[in-house]
C-alpha cells in the first residue's frame, strides 16, 4: 500500500473491535495503539499516566458544554484555550489525545482503537473508518467466558460500558456513537467470526490504499 494510512475501530463492548484491531495490525505489519495511546500522551503531553488510565474514554462533566463538535478539524496545529470549550481534566486529556492521534495520522500507518478516531480524522482522506458490532447474546457469551462473569453480569457491564462509549462519544463529537453514517464500515463480528473480519478490513483497506 503507498503511503501512510490510518484505520479506526469503534466496537461495542464484547464484540471483540480489539482483538480485531491486533489482528489486523499484525496482519498488516502496524502498529494498533489502544491503551498505548496512554503511553503516548503521557510522554508527549505531560500527563500522568494514572490520570488518563482514569478517565479515558469518559466524558468531562464541565458546566460550560460544548455546542456541536467539540474539536477543531486540526487540534495538532490550532488548539482553542481549554477554557473556551470544557473546564474538566477529561476535556484536557481529550484535546491532547485528538493531537496525538493527528501527529499519528501524519507519521505512521496504524490502528487506533476507540477514543472517537474517527472523527477527529474525518476530513483525512487516508483514513478507513470502521465499526464493530454483534448481537447482545454473542458479546454476553464471549464477556462472560473472557471475564468469568455469569451471563447477568456480563449483560450488565456490556450495558454500562457501552453507555460510558455512547455518552462519551456524543459529549465530545455531538454525533450518535455506532451510527452507520459516520464509519466507512459497520460490520458483525457474531455473524462473520473474528477472523473473517480481520480478512474483510484487511481486503478492503488494501483496495481503498492501493
Amino acid at each position: 500500500m503507498s503511503g501512510n494510512y490510518i484505520i479506526t475501530i469503534g466496537r461495542e463492548y464484547g464484540s471483540g473491535g480489539l482483538e480485531i484491531g491486533q489482528k489486523l495490525a499484525e496482519k498488516l505489519g502496524i502498529k494498533c495503539y489502544d491503551k498505548e495511546l496512554i503511553n503516548l500522551v503521557a510522554e508527549k503531553k505531560g500527563f500522568k499516566k494514572e490520570t488518563l488510565e482514569k478517565v479515558d474514554e469518559k466524558k468531562g462533566s464541565s458546566l460550560l458544554e460544548p455546542s456541536g463538535s467539540f474539536f477543531p478539524s486540526r487540534p495538532s496545529k490550532n488548539l482553542p484555550a481549554f477554557g473556551a470549550f470544557g473546564k474538566t481534566i477529561n476535556d484536557k486529556v481529550f484535546l491532547a489525545e485528538s493531537t496525538v492521534i493527528h501527529s499519528l495520522a501524519e507519521q505512521e500507518s496504524c490502528v487506533i482503537i476507540g477514543r472517537c478516531a474517527n472523527m477527529i480524522l474525518k476530513d483525512r482522506e487516508n483514513v478507513l473508518t470502521v465499526f464493530v458490532q454483534a448481537p447482545k447474546k454473542a458479546r454476553i457469551k464471549r464477556l462472560a467466558e473472557r471475564l468469568q462473569l455469569s451471563e447477568e453480569m456480563a449483560e450488565k457491564e456490556a450495558h454500562r460500558i457501552d453507555k460510558i462509549r455512547a455518552s462519551y462519544y456524543q459529549f465530545y463529537t455531538d454525533t450518535k456513537w455506532g451510527d452507520r453514517n459516520n464509519y466507512d464500515l459497520v460490520i458483525n463480528s457474531g455473524a462473520f467470526g473474528i477472523d473473517n473480519v480481520v480478512n474483510i478490513i484487511k481486503d478492503i483497506a488494501e483496495n481503498k490504499f492501493s
